[in-house]
């Protein structure tokens, strides 16, 4: 496994043509895979050898990349595994090939080289004339190379070792690097990013926004008792005296019926008694208890026969009926004064936002918004806030908001209450970097409590 040295002899013209077609091939290559392949198979039209393997460093250490004759490395294999063993333990040099000899190597890779490599073998830097080796070719074969061929493989790997540069990523990081180190670069770039940020720029605020109706009548249960039927549907249109709600009317029918039958013996009793004044004067002292309680049976007939009649909520007036679900309310025991439902008007209404208080802006009245419905989120409708509330409540979802009400400025065919969508309200104009990073800083100040 002695590296020998014949004497320099001058290139042949099959030579020099066959370098600078491979160079050619080399420069053409459209990727990676296509140069590892360039440099391990068509560079033996240069200069003859059996084995060619490319070597690139990783975090690791060197790994084989490429292998001649093969389209893909298998790492599995035992040569692969022994080229990159061997690779580890020799003195790397990035400017010049060096003969690879035993000597630097363990009695287990000495011995298995015969079995697994041709005995002359040379480690060529791929580097490009301005750096270091971004990797190394192993080329190997029976017989010695010359200084001629050496001079070829040294000349091929400056060649491929740019190519290589050109596709290594960490190449143009360098690069960029470098670039990056010009102080006149950053202050431009400082200078920029300030004028950037210092850009004035409206604050706005994205919040949730429901059209509820303006001024509507609210349908409050008129007793305590349970919901035996919502008679309308969701959002229907109703008149005025029409039944809305029916409650179970067992427990009023039967007060009433027990009043009736009151009221019915106190009158006989009291009739009775009128009978019997002329004789008794007993009866007569007991005309005026008995009439007393007579009138009295009679008024908690009355008050029995209003509470029947309450039983069924009608409206008031017409309009819209606004609730949920009738299902929900089907069997529901309610208090007096619980509300069931509104009656609005439809061509009256108004916008409700709830607006999170950690997306709080200040908000005047008159300040523009838009909404963003979800049945037509790509056709804004303008408004303008009415009343923002000062005290924050908390929603329905368990999130701290500000009320917030408004009126839409324009028109549409399909507004109507009950719509959803997002509301865009638009406060004072400020700095870019405080839009940017308001919320930043309020996260930090109430972590470290300043």
């Amino acid at each position: 496994m002695e590296f020998l040295m014949a004497s320099e002899l001058p290139l042949s013209s099959a030579s020099l043509s066959a370098l600078f077609d491979v160079e050619r091939r080399a420069r053409a290559a459209d990727s990676l895979a296509g140069l590892r392949f360039v440099a391990v198979n068509e560079t033996r039209s240069v200069v003859d050898y059996r084995h060619a393997a490319i070597l690139e460093p990783d975090l690791r250490g060197l790994h084989v990349s490429a292998i001649s004759d093969v389209p893909a490395v298998d790492r599995s294999t035992p040569y692969v595994q022994w080229l990159e063993r061997v690779a580890q333990s020799l003195p790397l040099d990035h400017h010049g090939s060096v003969p690879v000899v035993p000597d630097n190597l363990s009695d287990w890779d000495r011995d298995a080289w015969s079995d697994l490599s041709p005995p002359t073998a040379i480690l060529v830097p791929l580097a490009p004339p301005d750096g270091d080796a971004v990797g190394w070719l192993w080329v190997a074969r029976e017989a010695a190379f010359s200084q001629n061929e050496r001079y070829l493989f040294e000349h091929l790997g400056e060649v491929y070792g740019h190519a290589l540069g050109a596709f290594n990523p960490k190449r143009k990081r360098g690069d960029a690097r470098r670039w990056l180190k010009r102080r006149s670069l950053w202050f431009s770039v400082l200078l920029l990013i300030a004028l950037v940020l210092s850009l004035p720029v409206k604050l706005t605020a994205l919040a949730p926004a429901e059209v509820v109706a303006l001024n509507p009548t609210v349908v409050a249960a008129p007793m305590q008792g349970v919901v035996k039927s919502v008679l309308v549907e969701p959002n229907a249109r109703v008149e005025a005296g029409q039944p809305l709600v029916r409650f179970e009317d067992l427990e009023a029918r039967n007060r009433f019926e027990v009043a009736r039958e009151a009221l019915e013996v106190a009158q006989a009793r009291y009739r009775r008694a009128q009978q019997e004044s002329f004789d008794s004067a007993e009866s007569r002292a007991a005309l005026a208890t008995l009439e007393a309680e007579a009138m009295l049976r009679r008024t908690e007939l009355q008050f029995a026969e209003r509470r029947l009649e309450k039983v069924v909520i009608k409206a008031e007036h017409s309009g819209i009926a606004v609730f949920d679900d009738r299902s929900k309310w089907a069997g529901k025991p309610v208090q007096t004064g619980e509300r069931v439902m509104l009656l609005a008007d439809p061509t009256s209404f108004e916008l409700s936002v709830t607006l999170p208080v950690s997306d709080a802006v200040v908000l005047e009245p008159g300040a523009p918004l838009k909404l963003f419905l979800d049945a037509h989120p790509l056709e804004p409708v303008p408004g303008e806030v009415l009343r923002a509330a000062y005290q924050p409540v908390v929603s329905e979802q368990g999130e701290l908001v500000y009320r917030v009400t408004a009126k839409l400025t324009e028109e549409r065919p399909y507004l109507r209450v009950g719509l959803s969508g997002t509301a865009r309200l638009d406060g004072p104009r400020v700095s870019l970097a405080f839009y940017l990073f308001r919320r930043p800083i309020t996260a930090l100040r109430q972590m470290v409590g300043i």
